[in-house]
Order: structure tokens, then sequence, then C-alpha cells
């Protein structure tokens, strides 16, 4: 019996190394994988299950011991990267009110270096925020054009609420740039911040 051994890696490496060793083994030869980790079993379940092969799980320890028998195909087109869902992002209440694009006193530029070092750090805090609210100038850090536009498509793709001025963005003239999150109005804006645990002003 083959043995992938997963253990100490983390998706999408597991389900890449599970399709491999699926391709170099016979039809109703049988697969033994461990992993370490109680996400990449389900993806990996998942993985398996949706190309109807059936899939036995046990735990020793740490470690989850799956077993599975090979039974048809998996599609070369097949991106075992997309069966990778990572574990949900712990919400913090609080949020950020973006009322600038440059961050603390002193000189612009500085100041765009910090907001772009802040804005990119955040998807990788454990407490993300709930809501981003951006205004005045803040909006020209949710355009289409702006230098933290992944990271902030990565926070709204995560469950993170991104509210962007509109009274801010027809001011500026911007609203056809806007690159992420959704238009909102000044009730929105100040029933969000109101029902806050924390507002944070960078």
């Amino acid at each position: 019996m083959k043995t992938v051994d997963a253990r100490g890696q983390l998706c999408p490496k597991p389900l890449i190394m599970v399709k491999k060793a699926l391709g170099e083994i016979a039809e109703n030869e049988s697969l033994e994988i461990l992993i370490d980790n109680e996400t990449s079993v389900k993806n990996v379940t998942r993985f398996l299950e949706e190309h109807h092969m059936k899939v036995q799980t046990e735990k020793r320890g740490e470690t989850y011991r799956l077993l599975v028998s090979k039974t048809g195909e998996i599609p070369a087109t097949t991106m075992a990267e997309d069966y990778c869902e990572a574990p949900a992002p712990l919400k913090a209440d609080y949020v950020i009110a973006f009322q600038k694009n440059t961050l603390g006193q002193g000189v612009e530029e500085l100041g765009q270096l910090l907001i772009k070092g802040f804005i990119n750090t955040l998807p990788e805090m454990d407490k993300k925020p709930g809501t981003l609210v951006f205004l005045n100038t803040g909006i020209f850090l949710a355009l289409k054009q702006s230098p933290v536009l992944e990271s902030l498509k990565r926070l709204e793709k995560e469950g993170a609420k991104i509210l962007v001025c509109g009274t801010c963005l027809d001011y500026y003239q911007k609203k056809d740039e806007l690159g992420v999150g959704i238009i909102s109005n000044m009730y929105d804006i100040l029933d969000e911040l109101s029902r806050a645990g924390k507002v944070l002003y960078p």
C-alpha cells in the first residue's frame, strides 16, 4: 500500500501530494494518507469524495489516517488547489476607519509607505477587523490602482465588510475607479461605527 505522509504540510501541499499519488497507483489499489491538521483532512476528504472515492478516517493521537481505494481517474485538468479551504479567520469586534491615504503626520511619502504596510499586514492578523470604512482621501486606498488593492480584496473574500463613502467618491470623481468594497452612505457608515466594539483611526 502506498502512503502519503502529509504531516506538517499546509494546504494545498497535502492535496497536491494525494493527487500525484493517485496517479501512480493502479485501479482499486489502496492509498494511506497521514495528515496532522483538521482543515487538510476536510479538504482532502472533499477532494476525494467529489471524485467518487470513499474515505475511511481514523485518528491516532495527533495524526489522522485516511484510507482510500482508487476508483476511477482524476482528470489532469482538475486543480487540487481549488479544494484548499483555509481555516475560518478569527474576527474581532472592531472597525478600522481610514480617513486619509497616509498613516501618521509628517512627510507624505513616508505616510504612504506606512499605510501600505499597515493594510498589507491586516490579512496576516489572527484577529481581523469585521469592517473597514474609507472616507475622504482614504477612498484612494480602495481604487483600482491602489497599491493595497489585493490585500483589501483578500480581506473582503475572508468576510470583512468594506464600505466606501459615496459622497467622497463623487467629490473626487472616482466612482468609476472603485476597485473593492461597496459604495456606502453616511447613515450606514455611522451605523457601522456606532455598533462596533472598538473603532481604530489609523
